[in-house]
Parts: C-alpha cells; sequence; structure tokens
C-alpha cells in the first residue's frame, strides 16, 4: 500500500505543476510525449548496462505491452493532461477517479478475479464521496467541463481503468521492470509516429526546455510508475485504485502549501473521507493477513 501511496504523492503534486506548464508556452502533447518517452530512455538504458533479461518476453506477448503502453500509457496520459488544460485540474482528477468503480464491476463481475465484500464497497463509497467534496467543495460548479474535454475527461477515466486491469494481468507473469520498460517503450513509439522528432524540432526548444522535460518525466511518471507498479503486484486492482483517489487530497493540500490556494471546511472532510477510505482497506488488509497466519499456525 505505501508504494501506492507514494506513487499518488507524486501524480498529485504533478498535476498542478502540469497546469502551470500548459499556462506557460507547453501544450499537453509535448508534455505528455516527452514524460513517457524520456522515462522510457533512462529506464532502458539504465537495465542494458545492468540487467538485459528484462528485455525478454515472448513474442505472443508484445500486443498485451503495447495495450499498457499505447491505452494505458499514452491515451490516459494525453486525456488527463488535456483535460487539466481545457477545464480545471479538481475536474480532471475527479472523473478519473471514477475509474475504479469500473475496475471493481469488471473484476467481480466479468473476470472473477476478486470477491465482493461490504469494506472495499465501504471504502470504495467513501473515497468517491471524499473525492467530490475534496476538490468540488460541495459546489457543483467547480465541476465543470467544455468543448473537447466533455469526451477527453471520461476517456480518461475509461482508458485508466483499462490501464489497472490489464497491468494487473501482465504483472502476475512479469517482473515489475519488464513491465514498466515495454509499456513506456510503446508508449514512446507511439507518441514517435504522432509527432516525429522533425516536428518537435520545429518547436525549437532550449537546454532549460529539455531540463524541464527531463525533470516532469522523473517526478510525474518513471518513479511514480515504478512505485505504482511494485503496489499493483502485491495489491487488488480495485483496492489500488480506491487508493489513488488520494491524488485530489494530495493536489489540494499542495496547491494550498505552494500556491496559497484557500482550503474550505467542506474540502477537508471530503480529504478526510479519502483517506478515511484507505484506512479502510488496510484494516481489512491487516485482518485478512491475520486470518492466514492463524491458520498457518493451527496446521
Amino acid at each position: 500500500m505505501l508504494f501506492v501511496v507514494l506513487a499518488v504523492s507524486l501524480w498529485g503534486g504533478s498535476a498542478s505543476l502540469a497546469k502551470y506548464l500548459f499556462l506557460t508556452r507547453y501544450d499537453p502533447l509535448i508534455i505528455t510525449q516527452t514524460r513517457s518517452s524520456l522515462s522510457f530512455l533512462l529506464l532502458a538504458a539504465y537495465f542494458l548496462v545492468v540487467d538485459r533479461t528484462v528485455f525478454r518476453i515472448r513474442p505472443g506477448e508484445l500486443y498485451k505491452f503495447a495495450l499498457i503502453g499505447i491505452v494505458g500509457i499514452a491515451i490516459t496520459n494525453f486525456t488527463y493532461y488535456f483535460t487539466v488544460k481545457e477545464s480545471m485540474v479538481a475536474t480532471a482528477i475527479l472523473v478519473q477517479n471514477v475509474a475504479p468503480v469500473l475496475v471493481m464491476i469488471y473484476a467481480v463481475a466479468v473476470s472473477r478475479e476478486e470477491e465482493l465484500n461490504g469494506i472495499k464497497v465501504l471504502s470504495l463509497l467513501f473515497a468517491l464521496c471524499g473525492c467530490f467534496f475534496a476538490v468540488s467543495g460541495g459546489s457543483l460548479s467547480e465541476v465543470r467541463l467544455a468543448g473537447w474535454s466533455l469526451l477527453t475527461a471520461p476517456a480518461s477515466m475509461l482508458t485508466y481503468a483499462f490501464m489497472l486491469i490489464a497491468s494487473k494481468r501482465v504483472l502476475r507473469r512479469h517482473s515489475v521492470w519488464t513491465t514498466l520498460v515495454w509499456g513506456l517503450g510503446f508508449a514512446a513509439l507511439f507518441w514517435l509516429l504522432v509527432n516525429p522528432p522533425w516536428a518537435i524540432a520545429a518547436k525549437r526548444y532550449g537546454i532549460g526546455d529539455w531540463g524541464i522535460f527531463l525533470g516532469f518525466a522523473v517526478a510525474s511518471i518513471l518513479l511514480p510508475y515504478i512505485f505504482f507498479a511494485k503496489g499493483l503486484k502485491i495489491l487488488e486492482a480495485t483496492s489500488a485504485g480506491i487508493i489513488t483517489t488520494l491524488e485530489p487530497v494530495i493536489a489540494i493540500i499542495v496547491a494550498w502549501f505552494a500556491l496559497g490556494e484557500s482550503i474550505n471546511a467542506v474540502q477537508i472532510c471530503g480529504a478526510a473521507g479519502v483517506v478515511g477510505s484507505v484506512l479502510l482497506l488496510q484494516v481489512r488488509r491487516d485482518s485478512l493477513m491475520k486470518l492466514l497466519r492463524n491458520g498457518h499456525h493451527a496446521k
């Protein structure tokens, strides 16, 4: 659980930074492309020197990593950041964090990989309600979409849910590093086709720009994806999704400290609800581990 919390903390902190970058001179496409492409180059270069077995997969499994990279990483990131630019950080986070509902429905009713229980349902309800009040302050006027964000916001939710489900399945057979290298690799390849090198060169970005791209890539995707993949390998997909609803809480706290934005009592209560949902999951996990230990000792 700690790994997912660390990932969400980095995602939440980078959301406001992304909005700032969009308001200056960068567009969502270049931010999305460089964060995944530079992360892939760093990770691939490291394992080419340290451990090349990370790259070994069966040819028949390539499509799985391609789906994770293109749909789960590239499209999820672009639709999310486009929504951030066209709407608000809070709205983009709120819509995307409905994804755990879809994941639970799929995992319980379709694939039957998870069991439905009261604590999980209660935790999800706490998370969704808390997320809404944390980002909106109780006012629907704070949650608004317009133009293309009416499409990109739900697309971000759907592709994020897909990423949780598909990544969980791949992580059952492969290491975190193999999943990340191939997933980020396919995301980088996809963006090269959409926005080729000569189109990027025409923008005439300087060394300072590329320093910003590199720093944002490490903070917003490389490190959090490493933490998230490690957590997802251990947790159920639904549980990991519920924990990610902490992201708006982190974003609000960062905006409060760094940008001086106000926070009201309703938002504090909403944040408490999200934190409570995560604590409920931890209580359930601790109870399950205790039950398993007792069963082992009884044998």
